[in-house]
């Protein structure tokens, strides 16, 4: 009975904890979501040995010098560093809100960071209030959360003329004619956060929102600020401003008939300077009014989070599915489509037509053990999409090119294998749903037609025969060489004279090669580079004579492989059957595993930039310091699992360093010095 006790004792404190997380405060229809997971991070490197590294060293320093206070561990801000910090993003039509969720340990010494005592700070129910200087942020708190959110109106919203009468507000264009406002018009609270009928926003002080606007008239400049009503409800004065005539005296008037001497006439319209400064005194009126709507809507957003129920993000499935527990730092976006939507408002209704149609969420996980450092990355696709990518990423990387490569020499290489014949099978079925969408279903049948065409003009198995869709790029090394080079010189009487001049570049060694069935198209296009001297032949090595690069580049077809490289030798070898590779083990899963790789070898770069290139002997220095310390870095890409794809990008450590984190922290105070 007390082991059964005891076991929902340990089931009720793991939920109470889990209730207790802040991400329980993120609304269901998050944008963006990221976590930084204090508990992992923590783990790695003690607060202790934050506080005596570089960077908390910085840290401390430049708070304490700021706050006239002394700081001497980050434990003193009153965050609680064991439990997870959140950002979230939340957007619609009208505005995007950029939030802030942390957890408090001690909320008093979060307090002794407000360094400004006259800021205004508010207290109801246990909830303290502040609003920024600029009323564009607000700062909530109790004893154990700390809420900070910015919001910031967006520009196609107003751009809806009967939105904008809506809430009272206009276009300013500078000359346009400078309607009134009409009287009855008002700021309406958002009505995706409002859950009373009374918005909590007049439970919360909101200081004055004050424009400045710069007058200049000749000499003269003037100042005019305007304060707009602390209520939700704004009723905007008459903006519109009386152009008095105005009678100058005109002297001389070198273009026009010249009048009699004392001559004065009448202009019915203001001078440029006083229609500037009629067109920015309205025009700050407008975003003075903007910005009290941003943040009328701000506050009842960040009342709701604090004082509402609602469903969360952790209802999610997609958002929970990307969740790992040994992450240090998680990134989850809904979708892909909302976040082009979000970049691309001036596309219009282009930018809303669902060109990223088939794109699900988006989510990146950071890890750091003992022995690298991990990023991963998923990407939702529907599921015909799915099928599609499954199909074109059915092929391996030709076990041949294995042979060329030498683990130990290579600086490093990349490859991708794809199916070339299945890439131009479902290529149309991409392209139109793609595109289709970005013409707004007007264009279907051209579409179509022109799918059809271009199934039709190619031969996808023909295609696939010369271009199997897999290749390999290695770079052996960099090679100091003479480059010559045209320039112009010019004389006394600036005639100008071409003149060949030297200089040293540093150049990469490469080997490169796909894989090819039916050579004759190949062997065609060869023939005509001898035949107009732009291709030059020994034996069965080829040359490219007419080239804008400095580097020499060979190329031969052999055993059902195109190679191209910068090192005649190199390609003798091969070509006689006399290459030593070497590949490792790890280089072999790596490239025979993956879709798509890419190995960079620090280590092998090690004083391979020559001294005056790097702009002296102790730059040289420290970049070779920084390089050995370094361990090799990778990208691959996995196999699609599902309907996700997915990729990885890790970076080893080197010996003597006792966790990743810790690493990371070295290599930036190295470079520091």
């Amino acid at each position: 009975m007390k082991k059964i006790l005891f076991a929902i004792s340990l089931f009720l404190i793991f939920n109470l904890a889990k209730a207790q997380d802040l991400v329980k405060k993120i609304p269901s229809n998050a944008f963006a979501v990221a976590t930084i997971k204090g508990d992992n991070v923590f783990k790695l490197m003690f607060v202790k040995d934050f506080n005596e590294s570089f960077l908390g060293k910085k840290l401390l320093t430049e708070t304490s010098k700021s706050l006239d206070k002394e700081f001497k561990s980050i434990e003193d801000f009153g965050i609680n560093l064991n439990k997870n910090m959140y950002y979230f993003n939340q957007l619609n039509d009208s505005i995007t809100y950029n939030c802030f969720l942390i957890p408090l340990k001690d909320a008093s010494k979060f307090e002794g960071l407000i360094n400004n005592k006259n800021e205004k700070i508010k207290t109801v129910n246990g909830i303290k209030t502040m609003v920024m200087p600029d009323s564009t942020s607000i700062i909530k708190w109790n004893d154990n959360t700390l809420y900070f959110v910015t919001g910031s109106i967006r520009s196609t919203f107003f751009a809806d003329s009967t939105k904008s009468a809506k809430y009272g507000i206009k276009e300013i264009r500078y000359q346009n004619n400078y309607d009134d406002l009409t009287d009855s018009a008002t700021i309406v609270t958002d009505t995706t956060y409002v859950t009373t009928a009374e918005p909590m926003v007049e439970e919360v002080v909101v200081p004055a929102v004050q424009e400045k606007v710069q007058k200049k008239v000749g000499s003269k400049k003037s100042t005019k600020k305007k304060s707009l009503s602390k209520k939700t409800a704004i009723k905007p004065k008459k903006s519109k401003k009386a152009i008095k005539t105005k009678k100058i005296k005109v002297e001389e008037a070198p273009i026009m008939d010249e009048p009699a001497e004392g001559t004065t006439m009448s202009v019915d319209t203001a001078s440029v300077d006083d229609q500037y400064d009629i067109y920015q005194t309205e025009r700050a009126e407008q975003e003075a009014k903007k910005k009290q709507l941003a943040f009328v809507w701000m506050n009842a957003q960040a009342d709701k989070i604090f004082n509402s129920e609602y469903e969360s993000i952790s209802n999610n499935k997609s958002y929970t599915a990307s969740l790992d527990d040994k992450a240090i730092a998680e990134l989850w976006v809904s979708s892909l489509q909302d976040a082009y939507n979000s970049i691309a408002p001036e596309f219009g209704t282009y930018g809303k037509a669902g060109i990223m149609k088939g794109y699900g969420s988006l989510n990146a996980k950071l890890y750091m053990d003992k022995t690298s450092f991990r990023i991963s990355t998923g990407l939702e696709l529907a599921q015909e999409q799915a099928d599609s990518y499954k199909k074109i990423m059915n092929r391996k990387l030709n076990k041949n090119f294995l042979k060329y490569i030498n683990s130990e020499k290579a600086i490093g290489f990349t490859s991708y294998s794809i199916d070339t014949k299945a890439y131009l099978e479902e290529f149309p079925k991409l392209l139109k749903q793609t595109y289709g969408s970005f013409l707004g279903g007007k264009m279907d049948e051209e579409i179509d037609l022109g799918t059809d065409l271009f199934t039709l003009l190619l031969d996808e198995e023909a295609v696939s025969n010369v271009i199997k869709g897999d290749a390999l790029l290695v770079v052996n090394g960099l090679t100091t060489k003479d480059v010559t080079y045209t320039t112009y010189d010019y004389d006394d009487d600036y005639n100008r004279k071409e003149v060949t001049k030297t200089k040293k570049e540093t150049l990469p060694d490469f080997l490169f090669m796909f894989s090819s069935e039916d050579n004759r198209l190949i062997n065609k296009l060869i023939k005509y580079g001898v035949n107009k001297n732009y291709v030059s032949v020994d034996q069965n090595i080829y040359k490219i004579e007419k080239k804008k690069s400095p580097i020499d580049i060979y190329f031969m077809i052999k055993d059902g492989i195109v190679f191209f490289g910068n090192s005649l030798t190199e390609m003798q070898s091969i070509s006689n059957n006399q290459y030593q590779g070497s590949i490792s083990k790890e280089h072999k899963n790596l490239l025979s595993k993956n879709n798509f790789t890419l190995l960079f070898n620090s280590k092998n770069m090690v004083g391979k930039f020559p001294v005056d290139e790097m702009g002296g002997e102790e730059n040289a220095e420290k970049l070779n310091s920084t390089l050995s310390k370094m361990g090799n870095l990778y990208i691959k890409s996995n196999p699609i699992k599902g309907n996700v794809v997915s990729g990885e990008i890790s970076a080893e450590i080197p010996n003597g360093h006792e966790n990743a984190l810790k690493y990371l922290f070295s290599l930036i105070e190295n470079a520091t010095k």
